[in-house]
C-alpha cells in the first residue's frame, strides 16, 4: 500500500500547481536555452521528469511514468515551467480538434483497407 504523505514530502506540501492553465493533455518539453541551476534547486522528481520531457511528452504521460497521482505532477511540472526549465505547449482548443464522428469514419476507412 502506497504512504499517503509522500506526495506532500515531495511538492513540499503544496497541492496546487502555481499554473491553473496547465491541463493533463498540455505537452512538455524541455526548453532548450534552460537555466542554470544550482545544485539542490531541484528535487529527484523534479529530474526524473526533465529526464523524461527530453522528447515531447504530455503531463498525463509524464505521471503515468513516474507513478505518481497527476495532481503531485502538476505541482512539480509548474516549479519547472516557472524556473524556465520546461516549455508547455497547451492543448488544442476545442473548437480547432477533430470531431469524433469524423475520426470514427477514418478508423472505418482504414479498416476497410485490410
Amino acid at each position: 500500500m502506497s504512504n499517503p504523505v509522500r506526495p506532500y514530502v515531495i511538492t513540499g506540501g503544496r497541492s496546487r500547481p502555481s499554473r491553473e492553465s496547465l491541463a493533463l493533455e498540455s505537452l512538455l518539453s524541455v526548453s532548450p536555452d534552460g537555466p542554470d541551476l544550482p545544485d539542490g534547486a531541484l528535487n529527484r522528481e523534479h529530474r526524473r521528469i526533465l529526464a523524461l520531457c527530453r522528447r515531447l511528452l504530455s503531463v498525463a504521460e509524464v505521471a503515468a511514468h513516474l507513478g505518481l497521482p497527476l495532481v503531485v505532477v502538476k505541482v512539480l511540472v509548474g516549479d519547472l515551467w516557472d524556473l524556465g526549465a520546461v516549455q508547455v505547449l497547451p492543448p488544442a482548443p476545442q473548437a480547432e480538434r477533430l470531431p469524433a464522428t469524423l475520426l470514427e469514419e477514418v478508423l472505418v476507412g482504414l479498416r476497410q483497407l485490410r
